[in-house]
């Protein structure tokens, strides 16, 4: 039987391949835990999952988590964070984004809350503030792309 993780995490990369439309190199991070990717030998992905049908989609963060992807930030210079909300799509955040929302200062448990409404942009709600401009279906790979590319 197929996971809900191994059929959201496919998804994802599936979107991903489509928008580089040449070959990429992916490899698995297994020693910060599940969900860690390294695309291009040098750009870190963090993938959560909410198999939510419609949002708003909540995301927990727990400190190992943020710890992680802090240590990933200070290896590479970047990590991207990929809230895949459902069936709906993957909303991507920079380092800087993330922190926005969920400060430096690690609590044990900290949450992301996604909504969207019908035919608008994801609009991103973490503990510590909210993104102050929306986010669309297609910035994470932007991101991503301009990060390998640039």
């Amino acid at each position: 039987m197929i996971s809900d993780t191994a059929q959201y995490h496919g998804s994802f990369f599936v979107m991903l391949l489509e928008y580089f439309e040449e070959p990429l190199a992916i490899e698995r991070l297994t020693e910060f835990g599940p969900g860690y990717y390294l695309l291009a030998s040098f750009v870190p992905v963090y993938l959560k999952l909410s198999t939510k049908r419609k949002g708003p989609w909540a995301f927990n963060f727990f400190r190992s988590h943020q710890e992680a992807q802090d240590k990933l930030f200070s290896i590479y210079g970047e990590c991207f964070t990929c809230l895949i909300c459902g069936k709906d799509g993957v909303v991507g955040l920079n380092m800087e984004e993330l922190r926005r929302i969920l400060d430096d200062s690690f609590e044990e448990q900290e949450s992301i809350t996604v909504r969207r409404r019908l035919n608008a942009m994801y609009q991103v709600k973490g503990r510590n503030g909210a993104l102050e401009h929306r986010v669309s279906r297609r910035s994470l790979f932007d991101k991503i792309h301009a990060k390998i590319t640039g």
